[in-house]
């Protein structure tokens, strides 16, 4: 039996259809009890060349805020930063609409899922760290992300908040400073104790990110995660997008993608769907 067949719930069943259009159901399910998941560059239908195109323009986005001419397979930069983004490159509005991605938001938070804002990592080797805020990302805590909006852990099981990351280069093994996730850790029921932080002494079983370049990583914003220094030259690129339930509001609300003047009426009439 076929429930989506049935018509009765359109607002699930394009949800359900999504699901088996794109061959994510092991997602759907690796998402609501491991608290985290990787969907494929196939699943998600995207070609080398798309993703030599979103890794390009982030790179790109990097050059023009700092006046710099930058290769990643070679520089030692390390550096984060929020911004919308969607008018510089017409790929950043296809991989905030990828379909498959948004049929796994949507079953998560809801058909009212918000797109909050976009932050960009380019992360080199520890060796070559800066003295400044993007440090930590060679030194990241065992934390949650949910608390960046004040949303409490404890709550009941419902998702309120979920980081969907496109990886723009492979993640092979250690030495690409990989994201380190501890499954099953959003139904704990708390953040992560300040004594259990220091991922060197973590008492939590810890699961390595592997992705191949294209891919998108999914977690809950109550999934304990981390990640290791980088020792490979050159720079691990990711695009992290953050969706929340509609009535989420935080202490950097501000920053939001839907409060930011830089969309404008036009963008938006040209992709519906990022509406």
């Amino acid at each position: 039996m076929n429930i989506a067949e049935r018509y009765t719930m359109p607002s699930l069943d394009s949800i359900m259809s999504g699901i088996e259009r794109y061959g994510i159901a092991q997602n759907a399910v690796e998402l609501m009890t491991y608290g985290f998941t990787v969907v494929s560059p196939e699943n998600l239908e995207v070609t080398d060349a798309w993703i030599e195109r979103l890794r390009d323009a982030a790179v790109t986005a990097y050059e023009t805020r700092n006046d710099v001419s930058i290769d990643y397979r070679t520089s030692t930069i390390t550096a984060a930063f929020d911004d919308p983004f969607f008018d510089e490159d017409d790929v950043f509005i296809e991989a905030a609409t990828s379909p498959a991605k948004l049929a796994l938001v949507r079953l998560m938070l809801g058909q009212g899922a918000v797109h909050r804002n976009n932050l960009l990592i380019l992360k080199g080797a520890t060796a070559d760290a800066p003295a400044d805020d993007s440090a930590i990302f060679h030194k990241l805590p065992l934390h949650i992300d949910q608390v960046i909006e004040g949303i409490p852990m404890g709550v009941g099981h419902i998702c309120h908040r979920l980081n969907c990351t496109w990886v723009c280069t492979d993640v092979v093994d250690e030495a690409d400073g990989p994201t380190l996730l501890v499954p099953g850790s959003h139904h704990y029921g708390h953040g992560v104790l300040p004594h259990d932080t220091d991922i060197a002494n973590s008492p939590y079983p810890l699961v390595r990110l592997e992705a191949k370049a294209g891919s998108v990583v999914i977690w809950q914003g109550g999934t304990f995660h981390s990640s290791l220094p980088r020792t490979r030259p050159g720079l691990r690129i990711h695009l992290n997008e953050n969706h929340t339930r509609p009535h989420i509001q935080g202490s950097n609300a501000s920053s939001y993608i839907p409060n930011s003047a830089r969309i404008s009426p036009e963008l938006l009439d040209r992709h519906p769907e990022l509406k």
